[in-house]
């Protein structure tokens, strides 16, 4: 399985099926908010070196992986429905 970097969108350009890019950017929405929701915490609660920090990207990216494939936030559904709307209406 291939891991992305968060910021990297490029490997949605290559998809072309739209709920292969809903799943991929439901990924990327929950990473991102992971990690923005990680900036709250104290920085006294874990420690701040680099093993650390690699250790919490881990966590996340696995704990995003489970958080879409239960997909009880269904956002793979609303941005399919948005991805298809705006194909219908830009054409």
């Amino acid at each position: 399985m291939k891991v992305n970097a968060y910021w990297d969108i490029s490997s949605l350009m290559e998809i072309r099926k739209t709920e292969d890019i809903s799943a991929e950017f439901e990924k990327i929405f929950i990473r991102i908010l992971l990690k923005e929701m990680r900036k709250s915490i104290p920085d006294g609660l874990f420690n701040k070196s680099f093993s650390s920090k690699m250790y919490l990207d881990m966590f996340d990216m696995q704990l995003t992986n489970s958080i879409a494939s239960s997909d009880k936030l269904e956002l793979k559904t609303f941005f399919q429905n948005a991805i298809n709307s705006y194909i219908k209406n830009s054409k």
